[in-house]
């Protein structure tokens, strides 16, 4: 059976790590990101209560794959759809890198986000289908438990699913 690739933004990633199921889901799958979500993972300020200190080598240990975006891919992907480009920088680079190369449709990709931007943009673009929740990808991975409860409300399945009824009956345009 091929192995399942995962497509990650930088919230899933912090997500992931903050809830202690980055080694499992990075053992379990092939999670591969784009240079600027690996950047935005080893940034933000420290003094924040809610920044979640990232060490460079658990993530790069855990990475399959970091892609570089050209510009040339960001701009190809907002003239297919203008919606991306309202995007935050890691989405709109991830959804470039994977529009460039054609990946998707592919039943062997999935992309995770908690954006509803992004769940939009991916309906859009033909991919909602292959959006996925992290909750279901670190169940998948045999994450206990503990660490799926320990997730946040936007990272669950039955949220995502919410969100993608939604997004296909117009209720979120």
């Amino acid at each position: 059976m091929p192995e399942i690739r995962v497509f990650a933004d930088t919230n899933v990633i912090l997500e992931a790590f903050r809830t202690r199921c980055w080694t499992a889901i990075s053992t379990h799958f092939s999670v591969e990101t784009v240079e600027k979500c690996v950047e935005e993972t080893l940034t933000g300020d420290p003094s924040d209560p809610r920044h979640i200190a990232v060490p460079p080598t658990d993530l790069q240990t855990g990475l399959a794959a970091q892609h570089p975006v050209t510009r040339k891919e960001l701009a190809a992907l907002v003239a297919t759809q203008p919606g991306c480009m309202t995007l935050d920088d890691g989405e709109k680079h991830l959804f470039a890198w994977l529009h460039a190369s054609k990946l998707l449709p592919s039943n062997v990709i999935v992309v995770t986000t908690a954006d509803k931007a992004a769940l939009v943009a991916s309906h859009g673009l033909g991919w909602l289908n292959y959006m996925t929740s992290l909750e279901d990808l670190a169940r998948k991975a045999g994450v206990g438990r503990g660490n799926l409860d320990a997730l946040a409300l936007q990272h669950r399945e039955d949220w995502l699913s919410s969100i993608k009824t939604k997004i296909m009956l117009g209720i979120i345009p």
